[in-house]
């Protein structure tokens, strides 16, 4: 009977090693032929990256001149804004 039972236990933990090393070499397999797809993909990422960086950059040098505008509308927004509420009460 225990001999039974040390024999159902190695048999299974077999069956799942086999199963493991088994996904393990598929996920290898996959890997190695998705490649140049993975290459591309990060080179893609890579170059809208540095797009973003060249963006921000002209968006940091154009924002000086523009920042005062900016404060200068919402000033006014807020003034009439309060304008109006404290006008009615």
């Amino acid at each position: 009977m225990l001999f039974e039972g040390i024999k159902l236990m190695f048999v299974g933990m077999t069956t799942v090693m086999l199963f493991l090393i088994l996904m393990i070499l598929f996920i290898n397999l996959v890997a190695m032929l998705t490649k140049g797809a993975t290459a591309r993909e990060l080179e893609a990422l890579e170059q809208e990256r540095r797009l973003q960086a060249e963006n921000r950059k002209k968006a940091k040098e154009t924002a000086s001149s523009g920042t005062d505008v900016d404060i200068a509308v919402i000033a006014a927004a807020v003034a009439s804004y309060e304008a109006e509420r404290f006008a009615s009460v």
